[in-house]
């Protein structure tokens, strides 16, 4: 017997067409993040953008784009965590992130990473 797909938020088992309707989500889900995530737009500035970036198939000089809030599990400590519009513009526009480059880490883990990582560059 196929296993039913689970919310990719809080991973309740969930209906294939609702997972293909509402990105893996559950209904619950959508409905609680539909509305933070419509007003979460930003606009992107993709001249701004690194050159790998602008290579992409997503770089369409003349197209408006927008940032929207990205929700993730951190591969870490297995925490919901959400990468946000405005994280992404700095990311993307500021630090030259690759476009298709995403968090896997919650804030938490993302510091304490960034922390050891100095703590090893400073001892060697």
């Amino acid at each position: 017997m196929p296993t039913r797909p689970a919310c990719r938020n809080c991973r309740t088992p969930i209906l294939a067409l609702t997972a293909a309707v509402t990105g893996g989500v559950c209904v619950r889900c959508a409905a609680r993040w539909r509305h933070s995530a419509k007003h979460s737009a930003v606009l992107a500035d993709q001249s701004a953008w690194s050159d790998s970036s602008k290579r992409s198939r997503s770089y369409e000089p003349d197209a408006t784009i927008h940032y929207f809030d990205e929700f993730y599990w951190c591969e870490r400590c297995d925490a919901p965590s959400v990468f946000t519009a405005v994280q992404q513009k700095h990311a993307y526009e500021v630090e030259k992130r690759y476009l298709f480059q995403t968090r896997k880490l919650c804030d938490g883990c993302h510091a304490l990473s960034k922390a050891s990582q100095r703590a090893s560059d400073t001892s060697g």
